[in-house]
């Protein structure tokens, strides 16, 4: 009889733990759709030219998945973006390469792993290319020439800005760590800081020299400031970055976020919103492929790069 009772008490108490499971779980999908859908950036230009183009397109797909509105949130580097992703304060986002590549392995057993959405073509290309630069006053003639020399790298989660290059330098038998003196600067400050005379030579996506000395009202570029730099190698083609979201969204969320990406291509406020990206600089999103990124696994496995030991540098 006790037995019989205590499997009749036991039975009610998963009853309840289910139901309750299943109430919080309505409660947590309820809220989120309450919720303009946030998408997270790693800025490559000025943080507020950031968040005024790529507010369009948040705004569409957070519509498109049943939020009513979209938001960017805009973080420095790598780190804050995939915190945002694990700690739930970000929906969906869109990673540079190589973060894309740790972020997969990394979150790869946790709730949040990333589930890939689309590849946008730029500038007509899923493509494209990393420079090294140096000054035309500096001497500097080939990445060899570098050897003791101070850099600007970007970001060390950034592909053209250093995984890369960094590449290039091993391949020309300089070792990025100990041959060259790092100088740590995010996105175009690169330029900026090659320019200024705080570091010999620098990293960058190939379009970033304009970029840098692009006015960020007229949008008209300083021809004489550009002029200055002269790019002394080019990287092997990287694959544009990925936009991806976590996949503990509520599964209806989730599947009309893909929808919502799928309709960019199509859908005319959808097109209007991908023109609003800075530059003009994306064009249809393609379905994501993660075989592309092979080559960037390739490179990070050489350089013995993770996420873990990304942070402790």
């Amino acid at each position: 009889m006790k037995t019989r009772f205590a499997s009749c008490i036991h039975a009610c108490v998963v009853a309840i733990i289910l139901a309750l499971v299943v109430l919080l779980a309505g409660c947590s999908s309820q809220k989120q759709a309450q919720e303009p859908l946030k998408l997270g950036v790693i800025p490559f230009e000025a943080a507020g030219v950031i968040q005024k183009g790529f507010t369009p397109l948040a705004t569409f797909i957070g519509q498109k998945s049943g939020r009513p509105s979209g938001q960017v949130f805009v973080t420095p580097d790598y780190a804050g973006v995939l915190q945002a992703l694990q700690s739930d304060q970000i929906d969906a986002a869109y990673l540079s390469p190589l973060a894309y590549v740790l972020a997969v392995e990394q979150f790869r057993n946790t709730p949040e792993h990333l589930v890939p959405l689309g590849i946008p073509y730029m500038f007509g290309s899923l493509t494209y290319r990393g420079i090294v630069f140096v000054r035309t006053d500096s001497g500097i003639k080939t990445i060899k020439d570098l050897k003791g020399k101070s850099f600007a790298f970007a970001d060390r989660t950034s592909a053209s800005g250093y995984l890369y290059p960094a590449g290039l330098m091993k391949e020309a038998g300089l070792d990025p760590d100990k041959d060259i003196k790092p100088v740590n600067i995010g996105g175009s400050a690169s330029v900026m800081a090659v320019y200024n005379g705080q570091a010999d030579g620098g990293a960058i996506y190939e379009d970033g020299i304009k970029i840098a000395f692009k006015d960020p009202v007229t949008r008209k570029i300083d021809q004489t400031r550009a002029s200055q730099m002269r790019v002394i190698a080019t990287t092997d083609p990287i694959p544009n970055g990925m936009l991806v979201a976590r996949a503990n969204l509520d599964p209806k969320t989730l599947a009309l976020l893909k929808k919502a990406i799928d309709a960019l291509n199509t859908d005319p406020n959808g097109k209007a919103a991908l023109a609003k990206i800075p530059d003009g600089a994306w064009g249809n999103i393609s379905p994501p492929d993660d075989s592309m990124f092979n080559s960037v696994r390739k490179k990070a496995k050489i350089l013995g790069l993770t996420l873990s030991s990304l942070s402790k540098k």
